[in-house]
Formats: structure tokens, sequence, C-alpha cells
């Protein structure tokens, strides 16, 4: 198995224990999408978003000791409302444009991201056997460009590629959509090889 599979293979169980909460958490059936590892460009990823300045919140939690990198899940923030409905079991719109309102008024769907980034790294923790320290999550609501800041500052200014994982999750009804990223750093992606006996 190559390297990129192997990945693709942790981030999968990941991203299938972190749905698997969420599932419980609005009684549906959450799905995921195959991992993709062709996006490793941080300006692809944006581009995939199609409209830059279309507000998404972000949830970052950045990794340490045994792996370092950071783990995360972007939602547009329409979807994050609907999301908002489900888990309150009523219909709640997006009425304002302003950020920092909306950054409020999604604070309990900022706690749920916050506990499926933490049940996607329990998974991989558990199957490497892996240390895995977490810092306090950053949550943003802002456009793609700009939620993508702290992944590109992990690999310096100016650098574009990075080793990225990314998988989606979706209700069935696709009222819901979101995506998660694994972005290790480099020196990480040996010592997860090493840790599975592949290095």
């Amino acid at each position: 198995m190559d390297t990129i599979s192997v990945f693709c293979e942790l981030s999968n169980i990941g991203s299938g224990n972190a749905s698997t909460s969420l599932a419980k958490m609005v009684n549906e059936v959450i799905d995921i999408g195959v991992p993709k590892n062709d996006v490793n460009k941080l300006s692809d990823i944006i581009a995939s978003y199609g409209d830059s300045n279309e507000p998404v919140l972000a949830t970052v939690l950045q990794l340490s000791e045994d792996m370092e990198g950071l783990v995360m899940i972007v939602m547009k923030v329409d979807n994050a409302y609907k999301l908002l409905s489900k888990l309150l079991r009523r219909n709640i719109k997006r009425e304002v444009n302003n950020l920092s309102t909306i950054n409020e008024e999604l604070s309990s769907v900022r706690d749920v991201c916050n506990t499926l980034c933490g049940a996607y790294l329990t998974a991989i923790s558990e199957m490497t056997n892996l240390n895995i320290v977490t810092s306090p999550p950053y949550f943003s609501v802002d456009n793609i460009t700009n939620a993508m800041n702290l992944p590109a500052s992990l690999y310096g200014p100016g650098t574009d590629s990075m080793s990225c994982i990314e998988t989606e999750f979706f209700t069935l009804d696709k009222e819901v959509e979101g995506k998660f990223y694994f972005i290790p750093k480099i020196d990480s992606c040996q010592k997860l090889l090493a840790a599975l006996g592949l290095a």
C-alpha cells in the first residue's frame, strides 16, 4: 500500500468515527465521500469553494506531541445553519450578513465541530497508538481564503503545496455538507507510517 493510500485510509477511519458521532446528534444517517488526495494545493482548496467571498465556518485543531499538523472542518455558512436547524429540531435561517453575529448564532455548531474533530483524532490515535495532543479549538466565520490562513502558516509563508487529505461528509438529503481536512506536517507523515509498521 502506498503512502497516499495509507493516509486516505486513516482519514476514512477518522471521518467515519466523527460522522457516526454526528449521526447520533441529529438522529440521521451521515455519509462520507471517498477521501481525496489530489487536492494538495491551498489554491485548489480555495478554488473548490467557488466564490472565495462566500462565508464559511471553520474549526481547526492544531496537533502536537507525536504528531504535528492539524485537523479542520469547513462548512459553508448556509449549511451550518441547516445543521443548527437539525440539532435544535426547528427551522433556523440566516437573516444577517454580519460575520460577528453569524459567529455568535452558530456557537452550537462550533461546539459540535469541535467534538467531531476530537472523534476524528481519537480514531487515528487508537489505530496508530500515537499520543496526539490538540490545541484549544480555533473557530472562524470568514471567507475561505482567510479561513485557510492557519493551514498555510503551518507550511510557511508563500507555500502553496501541502500534504492534505480531504473527506466530504453529508446528510442523505444533502441539506448538510461539510469537509474534513487532515493536514499532517511532513515529518509527521513518516511517524504515521512508522507507527503502522510501514516505514
